[in-house]
């Protein structure tokens, strides 16, 4: 054989090394040490405020701190460009993002902003049309109102001094 030994573990053992027939499981000790921990501190994990998820550039990084530009010198990525912390070393999480996923995201969002603005302008403009046009069959209803009561109005004192005319001259005509 060589200089170690092996042999195979007996049919009274578990893959764990626990003896079948003893009635003991440790890893099954474990599971129920683990699940009594787990109902001792039943009181919800709290973790710490994180900003929210960055779209396009990072303006924050996890732990406040300021994310800067930093050149990738790995093999896979050798000169490409990404969003760091200048806390990254200290062990906690913090901000990553490729420049180019940034640049990207970036554009398309602004993209979909002008595209989302000039929705508003083109339904503000049809507003303003269909707004103007209101207002200007309101103002020409109210001249075509006014043009009748002013027409009405001078016609009234038309009618009323030929009547006062027919009974002035009828008067005159009675009297000679």
């Amino acid at each position: 054989m060589g200089l170690h030994s092996y042999s195979q573990p007996s049919e009274s053992e578990d893959i764990f090394g626990n003896d079948s027939h003893s009635g003991y499981s440790e890893t099954e000790d474990l599971i129920r040490r683990d699940q009594a921990e787990l109902s001792l501190s039943r009181e919800p994990v709290v973790y710490p405020p994180q900003p929210e998820v960055e779209f396009a550039f990072p303006q924050s990084c996890y732990c406040g701190g300021q994310p800067h530009l930093a050149t990738s010198t790995s093999s896979n990525d050798p000169g490409r460009r990404y969003y760091t912390c200048a806390n990254v070393d200290d062990g906690d999480c913090h901000v990553f993002k490729w420049w180019d996923v940034a640049v990207m995201e970036e554009m398309k969002a602004r993209d979909l902003h002008v595209h989302q603005l000039a929705e508003k302008v083109e339904n503000l403009t049809l507003f303003s049309d269909y707004e103007t046009e209101q207002k200007l069959l309101s103002l020409e209803k109210l001249v075509g109102d006014l043009a009748k009561e002013k027409s009405r109005f001078t016609f009234e004192y038309f009618v009323a001094l030929l009547v006062l005319v027919a009974v002035l001259l009828g008067m005159l005509v009675m009297f000679y």
